[in-house]
């Protein structure tokens, strides 16, 4: 079990596209956060199924999910976003360790 004071160290991006692993990549969680502001303004513009994905994080507030691991009121590994686009059978899961 993690302790109280555990921060989120690393994202696991995993992505299957019809049925078929595309991506599984471990990045560290800073990169998460950079990437999170990038992402808002560039996934308006995308139409794949990860771009749509991802633009389902807009909402995402770091700072809160930092204080939720802190106090405890969540655990990690903690998924922070499932999701599957059913016409394009991608699925895409981001979970902070």
């Amino acid at each position: 079990m993690k302790s109280q004071s555990q921060k989120p160290r690393k994202v696991h991006v995993q992505v299957n596209e019809q049925g078929n692993q595309t991506a599984d990549i471990r990045l560290p969680y800073g990169i998460f956060r950079l990437g999170l502001k990038q992402a808002a303004k560039t996934t308006k513009q995308e139409t794949d199924p990860c771009a749509r994905a991802l633009a389902k994080l807009k909402d995402f507030d770091c700072a809160l999910f930092e204080r939720a691991i802190a106090t405890g009121e969540m655990i990690l590994p903690h998924v922070i976003l499932d999701a599957t686009e059913t016409d394009s059978n991608t699925h895409v899961v981001i979970t902070a360790e």
